[in-house]
């Protein structure tokens, strides 16, 4: 059984005020109880630091503590996969004006690379919540991974709160997304086994 943690960071719009970049990444893992372990003790050794926020994000919880965290990633047996997508290329993606569409084409190219060789669980960090959007986005998420022997799939959008991977999966994002749109590499440098592929790149 495997486990994939899915969150991004950036944003899709394409007004003056919007990222330059977005970020869509996964951990992957065999025992989520490494992930979870690492959030918890975080919690409990800087405390003071953290105080009463209910879970750890890129954009909010002390750079100190990241940085903590992220060096504890590179113990735990994980692959990190992630795409971005410098958005002077975002004409080339067909119906990039349509959001929904746009986020599943991404989620889908990060798919791509994701190889599947079990019984895989997919645990997304919730942004849609019409049933019919989370629908098209699981049956073209899964027809998208890598996965020739076609083990199962089950694909969950939750709460960050309560899932602990995805808090990882949201530093790694941010890490990458904090190199790309604000040439700040200390914390991308500080997570060895990454790969990391633009997307749509104009030729």
């Amino acid at each position: 059984m495997k486990y994939v943690y899915i969150d991004e960071s950036g944003d899709l719009g394409d007004k003056y005020s919007s990222s330059k970049y977005f970020v869509i990444g996964a951990i992957i893992v065999d025992n989520p109880k490494h992930l979870n372990r690492i959030i918890k003790e975080a919690h409990k050794k800087y405390n003071k630091i953290i105080g009463r926020d209910l879970e750890v994000k890129g954009n909010k919880t002390n750079p100190f503590v990241i940085k903590k965290i992220l060096k504890k990633v590179n113990s735990v047996d994980c692959e990190i996969w992630a795409i971005f997508l410098d958005k002077q290329n975002l004409h080339n993606i067909p119906n990039f004006y349509k959001y929904h569409e746009l986020y599943d084409t991404l989620a889908s190219k990060l798919a791509e690379n994701i190889k599947i060789t079990s019984t895989t669980k997919v645990i997304v960090d919730r942004s849609k919540s019409k049933h019919e959007d989370i629908r098209i986005f699981n049956e073209r998420f899964s027809s998208s991974l890598n996965n020739p022997n076609n083990y199962p799939i089950n694909i969950t959008h939750a709460n960050s709160i309560k899932e602990k991977g995805v808090q990882i999966a949201d530093l790694l994002v941010w890490s990458i997304f904090q190199s790309l749109e604000h040439n700040n590499s200390d914390f991308i440098d500080l997570i060895k086994n990454k790969n990391v592929i633009e997307v749509f790149k104009k030729h």
